[in-house]
């Protein structure tokens, strides 16, 4: 059964919370210390890791997908788990200006994801 769009966008919409949460929590501490600039720096870099490798970690979902009940899995149906490369290849797309676009109108005319394609992955119900 395929995964709904609806789903789709909760699972990512649930993962932009898990990571702007800490985000404003941490640049509030930073702005309300001074002289923390470099914890924007770590914050940053705790999103570009959580968007890349969020399907290698939590058994193989990101929390939003948890959640939702679908995972990204390899072609043959074997889980992402662990496997960080194939998740930053799946997932690269979503940090790329412009791409990042071509990939949600994919999803919303229910074409395989650009990162998709690259990685060799699809999403499933669980």
């Amino acid at each position: 059964m395929e995964v709904s769009k609806l789903n789709r966008f909760l699972a990512l919409f649930i993962d932009g919370l898990v990571l702007a949460i800490p985000s404003f929590v941490l640049g509030l501490i930073a702005g309300l210390i001074g002289g923390m600039d470099w914890l924007v720096y770590i914050v940053y870099l705790i999103q570009i890791g959580y968007t890349l490798f969020r399907d290698a970690l939590f058994g193989g979902q990101s929390i939003g997908k948890k959640i939702m009940k679908y995972k990204a899995v390899k072609e043959d149906g074997s889980s992402l788990e662990g496997d960080f490369g194939t998740s930053a290849t799946r997932n690269v797309s979503l940090i790329i200006p412009i791409v990042n676009l071509i990939d949600c109108i994919f999803v919303i005319t229910d074409k395989p994801r650009l990162g998709d394609n690259w990685a060799k992955t699809k999403v499933v119900n669980v």
